[in-house]
């Protein structure tokens, strides 16, 4: 059986690309891209990095976990350390501001309010986690080499899921992590000859208060620091202001290595463009961490964008969609219109009548069967069948996986394999086509392996 820190392991990254058909018509542009990193288990992209760090301080045999934190790592270091028996102490300038709402005193956290500033927090927590023999998770040269690598795989996800040569990515810009990632991974293929030519990337951020952007439109080599004291915090801008960037030179560097670009947006920008694409897109974040979306609402609307293949990621963006585990009862249609649409979906793969309605009847009986709802329209389904077997052979099988015609490319066959891995605790089992190379690349990036070849008699 997997065992549930094995089942995190699995959900960290492989987030869904989903194509922003609506957009394109809107602006006329085509091939639009979402990468939607609130698919992560704790909802943000920084679960990539809090792995990591939870690993390293595993491996160097720490028990508590210590930094100065406005929230946003933090929350995915209190989501992802009680799968792995790791305790956490955050120190925070004021608990009132803390950014998510994940982070929570608990059985295995600690929170300390300290000091006026951020700073503050950094190096108390630092002095702290070397006096007890802590892990000491703040930035700094060795946590900013992790950090570049954790954001360092979404560019090798994109390049597997698009398939295609990337022309420009859109990414938000805080401390310049991101961005020296994102660089890393893009660069590291292209030495390995996966890929022509580096995207163009795009450092988005507040329009005042930030060292990259202000170094970048100053044309500068060299990253600048600004002085605290003149810059003006807002409710929006306020965990995008960054006066001395700890990543800054690295990212400086990434933008200019791709020709790429940083670009600053006010509050009025941030807020007007993200109403208007969440609703039009159907999609959820916060204001907060919806910077790329209106960067590159800008960059169009000044005239830098073309037809292409482009990719906004979003650190806490997901899809609108309910996954739900379905009763019999619970059928808002009849159960025959059910198996009809669950046969036309499975199209080339589908099986007789009799198989279908026998591995549906167990799932529901025995096993899961798994429903993806966009404003309660039922759109994707899976089938996890209970097997005979509690040792010998996988607990679950999943029979079926299958998605509504025209509603490609929204994440939706990932979002139901991630249900039915946690309904199953990860004990379940597949088959595949040995030439449907699209399922057999998403169940590997969701933590499938192929263990041996499953044979069936069909006679001399």
């Amino acid at each position: 059986m997997v065992i549930l820190n094995e089942i995190i392991k699995n959900r960290v990254g492989r987030t869904p690309l989903i194509r922003a058909r609506k957009l394109e018509k809107e602006v006329g542009i085509k091939n639009i891209y979402f990468k939607l990193e609130g698919n992560n288990p704790s909802g943000h992209i920084e679960d990539r990095l809090a792995y990591l760090l939870i690993r390293d301080a595993i491996a160097r045999g720490k028990k508590t976990i210590c930094m100065g934190t406005y929230g946003t790592i933090g929350g995915s270091l209190s989501y992802l350390s009680k799968y792995f028996d790791i305790k956490c102490v955050f120190y925070v300038p004021n608990k009132k501001r803390i950014s998510r709402k994940l982070l929570v005193e608990g059985k295995n956290v600690k929170i300390i309010e300290y000091g006026r500033t951020y700073n503050d927090c950094v190096k108390e927590s630092r002095h702290v986690s070397q006096k007890n023999n802590w892990y000491n998770a703040n930035f700094g040269l060795a946590n900013s080499v992790t950090n570049m690598y954790a954001v360092s795989y979404v560019a090798k996800e994109l390049h597997d899921q698009l398939e295609k040569n990337i022309d420009s990515v859109f990414c938000q810009t805080f401390n310049g992590s991101s961005i020296s990632g994102l660089h890393l991974g893009f660069k590291e293929l292209w030495v390995n000859e996966e890929i022509e030519s580096l995207p163009r990337i795009w450092a988005v951020t507040t329009e005042n208060g930030n060292a990259i952007l202000e170094s970048y439109k100053q044309q500068r080599k060299e990253i600048l620091t600004l002085d605290p004291k003149t810059i003006k915090r807002t409710r929006y801008s306020r965990h995008m202001v960054n006066a001395n960037c700890q990543n800054g030179q690295e990212a400086l560097n990434a933008i200019y290595d791709s020709y790429g670009s940083a670009i600053g947006v006010s509050d009025e920008e941030l807020v007007t463009h993200t109403k208007h694409i969440k609703t039009i897109e159907k999609l959820e974040l916060t204001f907060s961490n919806a910077f790329p979306l209106a960067g590159f609402m800008k960059a169009v609307e000044e005239g830098h964008i073309a037809n292409g293949n482009h990719v906004i990621i979003l650190d806490d963006g997901k899809s609108r969609l309910d996954i739900t585990v379905l009763k019999k009862n619970d059928l808002q249609i009849s159960y025959a219109e059910f198996m009809k649409r669950l046969d036309e979906w499975l199209m080339d793969f589908t099986d007789p009548v009799e198989e279908i309605s026998e591995a549906v009847e167990n799932a529901f009986e025995h096993g899961y069967v798994i429903g993806a709802f966009d404003h309660k329209m039922l759109i994707g389904i899976a089938v996890l069948s209970r097997t005979r077997f509690e040792a010998f052979f996988p607990k679950y099988h999943l029979s079926y996986i299958a998605t509504k015609k025209g509603v490609k490319g929204r994440g939706i066959a990932t979002q139901l394999l991630q249900k039915a891995i946690e309904v199953s605790n990860g004990d379940l089992s597949l088959h595949v086509e040995t030439d449907n190379k699209r399922a057999i690349k998403l169940y590997e990036k969701m933590g499938l392996r192929k263990k041996y070849y499953r044979m069936l008699y069909a006679g001399k």
